[in-house]
């Protein structure tokens, strides 16, 4: 063995350069064209191709989908790979999920989700589309780690999944975080976008809004700053916990809490705002109770002439009833090589268009594999047509034949076939040949060719392709869409405390002990005083 000598500096670079870029593109960062990392593409593609756990199948034990993409795709840890998949069946955590889980997959709560062993899943119809048009050629494959099987670079989604369910992670020397955001508001972005490619910044900030997060909280960020954020990648989005009042009778009022910031405990909310009422930092609150089923309910009982304002201010100074999510839009963008993506900070504009320009790629591959497809099939039905009137010959040289290849060789010298088309008429069987229709084949022949005149015509036209992407986002927001669950609030006040607000008033006596120091004791806990 020979033994090579290089300086230490030079070759701890080289080797920390190739752990960080492994890390930025086979782990941390999502993709920008389908929005995953590598361990949920995996899972996707395993659950999709493998299992077949589509929505009209029934579910399997979540411990066969991390043994398949584990032994098939994913060389990593058991832990981490059910981590992602359990995220993406949260209905808290995706703003869509994308995984159909049944049993405890977690809660709101911060409740961990049951073991692999005791959960099962499937995967949700929306999450077909970001599967898109596998199988058709459509994006670049690559071998899996051992040589064995090949696994996408990227999937076909039809979906803007980045944007859609956000993202986050971190790298070395790098960070995601992306915020969800609704598909209706999305798809009338992409669809402006798509038809002028000049739009305005502000019409895509019109038609996008702002974030939308699955817990449906108050966004409190003027229009500056939201275009600041989306034209820079980078900035803050306040959140805010929504609440009401309601009156319960006999001048009793209740502060019922409707929402909670994205990525809050809500068990660990109602423990501080307990707290606080105990503590008796709060006097405005006398008691406090969850009753949140599949909505939030938290249930602050307001004490006899409180401000119910006052005591949200407290909440939202104090607690994470009011926190911030950071924004950094960095993804993996597409490069000249196929199976490596570059990271980069993005705009909303830069997201929306490489999107676009995805959907330009998939949808003409997808429509040059169909027209393969079409054309193969109409050489076939050319040569069936033409042997369609000597049918009994043709089943005679098959019986005369030394076997199938003899058979091909025979039909295409007699009658001057290609060898795909003598060997799909070998492979007919008997009855087939004898029943088949000459009106019922040159009626599949002219529909055939009409498609791939169709296709032709649509491949030459880029305003023809336009048109089919838009169809296809107008579908999809058809289908999937819904209202979104966040109010954007663009302005608002900022909470100012008055400390003699939250003062007990109580009669206490001061005491100043032999070694200094100053004490505090109500006079309603001395026994002597209260005699």
């Amino acid at each position: 063995m020979s033994v090579v000598d290089v300086p230490l500096l030079e070759e701890s670079k080289n080797r920390y350069l190739t752990y960080a870029l492994s890390v930025v593109s086979g782990r941390a960062l999502p993709d920008v064209r389908d929005g995953l990392k590598p361990v949920q593409r995996r899972i996707l593609y395993a659950m999709y191709n493998n299992l077949r756990l589509t929505p009209d199948k029934a579910h399997r034990k979540s411990a066969a989908v991390v043994g398949e993409v584990l032994a098939r795709y994913h060389p990593h840890g058991d832990s981490a790979c059910y981590e992602a998949m359990v995220r993406m069946a949260q209905d808290f955590s995706l703003r869509y999920p994308l995984v159909d889980g049944q049993g405890n997959f977690g809660s709101l709560d911060g409740d961990a989700a049951a073991a692999y062993r005791y959960t099962e899943a499937r995967l949700t119809p929306l999450a077909l589309e970001v599967l898109g048009d596998l199988g058709s050629e459509t994006v670049e494959e690559r071998d899996n780690f051992d040589q064995t099987v090949r696994e996408p670079v990227v999937l076909p989604s039809r979906v803007p999944n980045l944007l859609m369910n956000g993202a986050a992670g971190i790298a070395v020397g790098l960070a995601t975080s992306i915020p969800p955001h609704n598909l209706r508001d999305l798809i009338k972005a992409l669809t402006l976008l798509l038809d002028e490619p000049e739009v305005s910044d502000a019409k895509l900030l019109g038609a996008v809004k702002g974030p939308d997060f699955p817990t449906g909280c108050l966004i409190l960020n003027s229009k500056s700053e939201l275009k600041e954020i989306y034209t820079t990648g980078r900035g803050a989005i306040r959140m805010r916990g929504g609440y009401k009042v309601e009156h319960q009778g006999r001048a009793k009022y209740l502060l019922v809490v409707t929402s909670v910031p994205y990525g809050v405990d809500k068990s660990a909310l109602v423990e501080k705002i307990a707290d606080f009422i105990l503590g008796k930092k709060l006097p405005q609150l006398v008691d406090v109770r969850d009753e949140s089923t599949t909505d939030v309910r938290i249930v602050l009982e307001l004490a006899s002439g409180a401000d119910a304002e006052e005591a949200m201010a407290y909440l939202y100074k104090n607690t994470t009833l009011e926190s911030t999510f950071n924004v950094n839009l960095t993804a993996l963008i597409p490069t000249d090589n196929p199976h490596t993506g570059r990271p980069e900070r993005l705009s909303l504009r830069q997201m929306l268009q490489e999107f676009i320009d995805f959907r330009f790629i998939v949808t003409r591959r997808k429509l040059e594999f169909e027209r393969k497809k079409l054309e193969e099939r109409i050489h076939l039905l050319e040569g069936l047509i033409s042997i369609i009137d000597a049918i009994p010959e043709v089943i005679r040289i098959v019986r005369k034949s030394d076997g199938r290849q003899n058979a091909a060789a025979m039909l295409q010298k007699r009658f001057s076939l290609s060898e795909a088309q003598a060997y799909f008429i070998v492979d007919l069987r008997i009855y087939q040949l004898s029943r088949t229709s000459i009106d019922e084949l040159e009626a599949e022949l002219k529909e055939k060719s009409a498609r791939v005149a169709e296709i032709n015509k649509i491949l030459k036209s880029k305003a023809a392709m336009t048109n089919v992407i838009a169809e296809d986002f107008k579908r999809v927001a058809d289908t999937y869409g819904d209202d979104r669950r966040c109010e954007i609030v663009h302005q608002f006040e900022e909470i100012e405390l008055d400390t003699d607000a939250y003062v007990q008033h109580e009669d206490v006596f001061a005491v100043v002990t032999k070694d200094g120091w100053l004490k505090r004791i109500s006079r309603t806990s001395d026994p002597v005083s209260t005699r």
